[in-house]
């Protein structure tokens, strides 16, 4: 049996290979949350994916993918900044082709809504939010 595939994983993989986004947050784009050791210099630019609920578009079928709801978070030492970061980096998940990233199958990411701009609850980190739904392969793969 294959190994499950990790959607977080494959769409930082994507981010990571595009220029654009790493070069405003310097490599610094992460699955699920900030490492610990980050933390200690924010506020910066930096990067998060976290799944998220939503309801799957592959109801009762027997394939061996499935939709779900990611949620994209973008830091910056200013509002500005973390905007700027949301753009970049959305822009870059809506241009994202059929490809195995991270050894994750994504067929597409689009958009769940619009970005809203905020701060990160117990540190006032400047932050943008807004999620986006991904259809992507349920199991490892090679490339």
């Amino acid at each position: 049996m294959s190994e499950p595939a990790d959607l977080e994983a494959g769409l930082r993989a994507y981010l990571l290979n595009q220029g654009t986004v790493t070069a405003e947050v310097a490599g610094r784009v992460f699955a699920g949350e900030l490492p610990a050791d980050e933390t200690a210099a924010m506020p910066r630019g930096a990067i998060v994916l976290k799944s998220s609920g939503g309801v799957s578009l592959t109801a009762e079928s027997e394939n061996d993918h499935d939709t779900q709801r990611i949620d994209l978070f973008t830091f910056g030492a200013t509002p500005r900044e973390a905007a700027t970061i949301m753009r970049t980096a959305a822009l870059a998940l809506r241009r994202l082709k059929r490809g195995i990233y991270g050894g994750v199958v994504i067929h597409w990411v689009n958009p769940a809504g619009g970005s809203v701009q905020g701060r990160e609850p117990g540190t006032e980190w400047p932050r943008h939010f807004q999620s986006f739904q991904a259809l992507h392969g349920l199991t490892q793969v090679q490339p």
